[in-house]
């Protein structure tokens, strides 16, 4: 979430290559794949998020509204931890097709590092490179908390 910060409406198409995708692209498949993995997980938690994903003309596009984007991608992120909690607070072993809730969240974190660093690159390309202040408050300090 703290990356979407440096995301202003204009910087939303920006790619970290041409062939690659948008920073909106990016986001909304993370979004997307939360919602997927937690209807594996929790149904109950996959309810309180939304779709942020549109069809146009066969293909599936982020929506228009950049706002909203962000919004289910903090209310998806939300659902993550709260289903992870529960299920570590019920001391449930297996977790959909994880065999534990740890591996879930785990699997969670590296596919967003992924994203993470071509949405960073995405707004490096576009003239917006973080400060290492940025940086040690919003990515590794809150590791480090």
């Amino acid at each position: 979430m703290n990356l979407t910060e440096l995301v202003t409406e204009p910087l939303r198409k920006a790619k970290s290559s041409p062939n690659g995708w948008s920073i909106e692209e990016h986001l909304t498949h993370i979004h997307e794949v939360r919602y997927h993995w937690l209807g594996e997980v929790s149904s109950s938690h996959q309810a309180t998020v939304g779709d942020v994903l549109m069809e146009v003309d066969g293909n599936w596009v982020p929506i228009e509204d950049f706002e909203e984007i962000k919004a289910q991608l903090k209310g998806s992120g939300g659902a993550v931890r709260d289903a992870v909690a529960q299920a570590l607070g019920m001391d449930t072993e297996e977790v959909g097709p994880y065999s534990s809730p740890i591996f879930f969240m785990q699997h969670m974190v590296w596919h967003e590092g992924y994203h993470f660093a071509l949405i960073l690159l995405a707004l490096r390309l576009a003239g917006v490179e973080p400060s290492e202040d940025w940086e040690e408050e919003n990515v590794w300090g809150i590791w480090r908390s």
